[in-house]
């Protein structure tokens, strides 16, 4: 019985250090996670507006494996000019294809009368409707929140 209880204990011991350091590391690298974050969002933002002319509005929307977080820059004529993936959890080598210039070129220059439906105005990625048919909606979403003349 002494055994088992030593045995416990110097597993205690071990989860105590490692939950511990686990923390403190946690600790010391947040700030810059945080940091590298907003980095990645600004240069979204200057990706979706070349001109600066515009809004480059956030929207996340739910594709087959979860989140898919984009920036959509819209010109001040409230036309699409430019859309970047963020971050995404899609299949690789399908659903992951939403990262493409080739699939996201095609929003370019739609606005909120255009209809961005797959297999209308929009080319599905091949074995990905549902994550195509996610960035149609998160444009569309994008386009709903533009009020024009809010730069």
């Amino acid at each position: 019985m002494a055994k088992i209880f030593k045995m416990g204990s110097i597993l205690a011991v071990f989860c105590v250090l490692a939950a511990g350091s686990l923390a403190y590391v946690y600790m010391l690298t947040q700030p810059r996670i945080n940091a590298n974050a907003g980095l990645a969002l600004e240069q979204a933002r200057k990706e979706v507006l070349p001109g600066g002319q515009g809004q480059a509005i956030p929207v996340t929307v739910t594709g087959y494996h979860g989140p898919i977080s984009m920036m959509v820059g819209i010109d001040n004529g409230g036309k699409v000019s430019g859309v970047k993936i963020i971050s995404q959890k899609e299949t690789a080598g399908l659903g992951a294809d939403i990262v493409k210039p080739k699939f996201l070129k095609q929003f370019i220059g739609k606005d909120a009368k255009s209809k961005l439906e797959v297999k209308q105005d929009i080319d599905a990625i091949t074995g990905a409707s549902i994550s195509s048919r996610a960035v149609c909606q998160g444009v569309k979403d994008a386009l709903e929140k533009f009020q024009p003349g809010n730069n």
